[in-house]
């Protein structure tokens, strides 16, 4: 993803609906999508255009099987993403994704679950 441009709030919601879709996801369950967890309403032909700028940006590639319908599949995945925006704020801000995580945990303003901090420690204890 080194290469792509970076989304916007409105084309990042999209591709987090194609992502919780799956693959051969189409306009009408974007749409769907949208509006029954993020509470977005767009018309079908407003997503088709970001649709095509997520495409142009090199995030998804539509494909007409059966010649109906257009259908889109991620390029990459939902991880990938979040690791590459890790990348560019560790980069932007010279500090590890480690320590902004930890920095954005203590400065967060819901606290941290029991189950959210045992999962932590079982993350961090992992790593030795």
């Amino acid at each position: 993803m080194k290469n792509k441009k970076r989304l916007t709030d409105r084309e990042l919601t999209i591709m987090k609906a194609i992502w919780d879709v799956g693959d051969g996801v189409g306009t009408a369950q974007i749409v769907k999508k949208l509006y029954e967890c993020y509470g977005e309403k767009l018309t079908p032909q407003a997503v088709g255009v970001y649709i095509e700028k997520l495409e142009r940006k090199g995030f998804i590639r539509i494909t007409k099987p059966g010649h109906y319908y257009k259908v889109y599949e991620p390029l990459l995945t939902k991880e990938e993403y979040m690791r590459e925006e890790l990348r560019i704020l560790e980069e932007f801000w010279e500090i590890s994704p480690a320590r902004y995580s930890l920095m954005a945990l203590r400065n967060a303003e819901s606290a941290v679950s029991r189950e959210e901090a045992q999962e932590l420690r079982e993350f961090l204890d992992g790593l030795e």
